[in-house]
C-alpha cells in the first residue's frame, strides 16, 4: 500500500513539473513573462504589412532553394531595416 502511495505521489511530482516546464525556462533565460513589449509587437506587426508589398519567387514552396534565397537576401535584410526604422 506504502509503495502504491510512493508510486502516486511522484507520477503527480512529475506531471506537475512537466506543465511548467516551460514557464520555469522562460523564467531562467528571460527578464520576464512578456519578452516582446506591445510597442515592439506594434511595430512588427506594421513592418508586417508593409513588407507584404514585395514581390514572392515564383516557387513558393517553403522549403525551396528559391524560396529560402528570397527570404535571406530580400524579406530579412528589409525586415531588419524596417524594425531599425521603428526603434527596435
Amino acid at each position: 500500500m506504502k509503495c502504491k502511495i510512493n508510486i502516486l505521489l511522484i507520477s503527480i511530482f512529475c506531471v506537475g513539473l512537466s506543465g511548467c516546464y516551460e514557464s520555469v525556462v522562460r523564467f531562467w533565460n528571460g527578464p520576464g513573462w512578456d519578452t516582446w513589449s506591445k510597442e515592439k509587437n506594434k511595430a512588427y506587426s506594421e513592418c508586417f504589412e508593409e513588407l507584404e508589398s514585395i514581390p514572392e519567387p515564383q516557387n513558393k514552396s517553403p522549403g525551396s532553394k528559391e524560396m529560402q534565397d528570397w527570404l535571406s537576401q530580400v524579406y530579412d535584410p528589409a525586415n531588419r531595416e524596417c524594425m531599425k526604422r521603428k526603434g527596435f
